[in-house]
């Protein structure tokens, strides 16, 4: 185990807005630091960076903690290995352990199973048994350079092949199933999870192979068109792209999204390095953090099917709220850019990303795509459904391409544009009421999972989060509060387990932390005291004596709900008892 000595100093070396800085484009408000949140999609920046307690929150996704914490979330990390991540950030030497940590041995076990069978693909596309597979990939033009530098294989056609592979090398059984390249039969024993299918590795950013996709070659073998490996201890697929681990290292500040493994294959055989594509999913705001890291611009080249149409729209607005300038390929005579390539070359595929329309233009695009603008009706309907699109782009944006619309469609450019300004206050007044609502809601604690007591003792339970605020803001007043005020008499149990392990750190002499704190409570349970400690922090010490006076009246108040099911003389007894402690 780590020393609370040892965490402290990796806390104290690794400032919170210095590292979630590294992330997350953050503005400075007051003391304070506000951007867009890195674990949900959103365009008002609603994630907070508090600088006094050391902490964050996201009043959009109730996400919050400390550095540790955020470490732990963003690079999906243990406790444990986000503590020696942070060490290693600030160059502190890593004390000794005596024994490996269970999940982080599990983790080692797992990259070296990937590691394995990786080389055990590989071995089998080269080996006779795979001559389909490699004439596979040889049919689609790549050379035998490209196949290794991929590290591209076959998984062999049986049952067992590579689980029993990885037994003789000592990995158990339940490694491998952690390892997700083999599952339960229904018999009890393990199974290859790739069979007869030409393989993909899937490597990170440090150059650890973390997981595999396995792609079916030919109608002989059972099952979808891609088998892809699940989540596991150390891979996301919403938190990886695929071949980003050599297209980070291209000199352009410019990515090219792709649809599949093939079209980014093909893509870097022909000279274009900076190609990745996103694994079996929509684009995450996570991949697109991981782009923006690397690029300030990316292309996105999708199938000209309705299917990769929708899936560009669907990443523009994640792209856009990262800050990336986004433009989107149009790719005519071929179906994707491995098939344009073979058939046009590396040159015409060149001049096709050069000429690329950017992502308003492409929208533009799309909506009048819809209709017939040379008949009065279809116009009409391209007008109304352009102008609700342009109410949400910004002010200049709006000038502009009003002005083309008008000029497109010879009619006033005053007429598109005030249908337009008329959509953006439409937009605004719903955000402010979704805004205001969503408010309301956490201020009667309706809704609230973590402390479900919330809404319906919520004058208690609002002086509990407010004394909560003070203590641990003035924490020379949590003895004070310990002698007047025990756990007991808190209404809420979350308020009570909360003050309870305030009172405990502190007679152990410790200071009362996010991050210790957070070994006691969940994940959820810990952002919902990120939110209290931040949000009653403006709660002035002179309010104590108040707080502490509600708490214990709330004490002897009945819970509605149980109030119900009194009888008359429990009743009566409940409301002597209130008026004595009220005297």
């Amino acid at each position: 185990m780590l020393s609370q000595e040892f965490i402290n100093e990796v806390k104290e070396r690794n400032d919170i807005t210095d590292v979630i800085g590294g992330y997350v484009n953050l503005k400075r408000s007051g003391r304070n630091s506000k951007g867009l949140c890195p674990f949900h999609s959103e365009k008002t920046p609603s994630f907070t960076v508090y600088t006094d307690t050391a902490s964050f929150y996201c009043f959009g996704c109730q996400t919050g903690g400390d550095v540790i914490g955020f470490i732990r979330k963003i690079e999906n990390l243990d406790y444990v290995e986000a503590v020696k991540f942070l060490a290693n950030r600030a160059g502190i030497a890593v004390p000794e352990e005596g024994k490996n940590d269970g999940l982080s041995h599990m983790r080692m076990r797992i990259r070296e199973q990937n590691r394995e069978a990786g080389r055990f693909f590989y071995r089998s596309l080269y080996s006779p048994a795979g001559k389909n597979a490699l004439e596979y990939f040889r049919s689609r033009g790549l050379t035998d350079d490209t196949i290794r530098r991929f590290g591209l294989g076959w998984s062999p056609d049986g049952w067992d092949m590579l689980v029993r592979h990885l037994g003789e090398l000592g990995y158990k059984r339940d490694e491998i199933l952690a390892a997700d390249l083999g599952y339960t039969s229904r018999k009890g024993g393990i199974i290859d999870r790739f069979r007869n299918r030409v393989m993909f590795p899937i490597i990170d950013l440090q150059g650890n192979v973390v997981a595999f996709g396995g792609r079916k070659f030919t109608d002989d073998v059972s099952g979808g068109k891609y088998v892809n490996t699940s989540d596991t201890l150390i891979y996301r697929k919403t938190n990886n792209l695929f071949a980003m681990n050599m297209a980070k290292n291209s000199k352009s500040r410019e990515l090219i999204l792709c649809e599949g493994y093939m079209d980014v294959i093909a893509l870097h055989q022909a000279g274009f390095s900076n190609a990745v594509a996103a694994l079996g999913t929509a684009v995450t705001p996570q991949q697109a953090r991981i782009i923006h890291k690397y690029a300030d611009r990316v292309i996105l080249s999708q199938d000209g099917d309705e299917a990769g149409q929708k899936s560009i729209a669907r990443s523009i607005p994640i792209m856009n709220d990262e800050g990336l300038d986004v433009r989107v390929l149009e790719i005519t005579g071929a179906k994707d850019p491995d098939e344009f390539i073979k058939k046009y070359g590396p040159e015409r595929f060149k001049m096709l990303l050069d000429g690329c329309s950017n992502d308003i233009e492409y929208s533009i695009m799309r909506i009048g795509s819809k209709y017939d603008v040379s008949t009065d009706d279809g116009r009409l309907h391209y007008l109304r459904e352009v102008c609700e699109y342009l109410g949400g782009l910004g002010n200049l944006e709006r000038e502009v391409y009003a002005a083309r619309i008008a000029d497109k469609l010879r009619v006033e450019k005053n007429a598109v544009l005030s249908q337009a300004e008329a959509s953006a206050r439409r937009r605004k007044k719903s955000e402010m009421e979704k805004d205001f609502r969503e408010m309301a809601k956490t201020t009667a604690g309706i809704g609230n999972k973590i402390n479900p007591e919330r809404s319906v003792k919520l004058r208690a339970s609002n002086a509990e989060y407010a004394l909560l605020a003070i203590l641990f803001n003035h924490q020379d007043m949590i003895p004070k509060a310990a002698q007047e005020l025990p756990p007991s008499d808190f209404v809420t149990d979350f308020g009570k387990r909360i003050y309870s392990a305030f009172i405990e750190l502190n007679q152990s002499g410790q200071e009362v932390s996010v991050s210790l704190l957070s070994q006691q409570f969940s994940d959820e349970e810990t952002s919902e005291i990120v939110k209290i400690i931040n949000s009653e922090k403006s709660v002035g010490t002179n309010d104590y004596d108040n707080f502490i006076e509600i708490i214990r009246k709330e004490h002897f108040t009945p819970d509605p709900r149980e109030a119900a099911k009194l009888s008359s003389e429990e009743l009566l007894a409940q409301m002597y008892r209130m008026k004595k402690e009220k005297k």
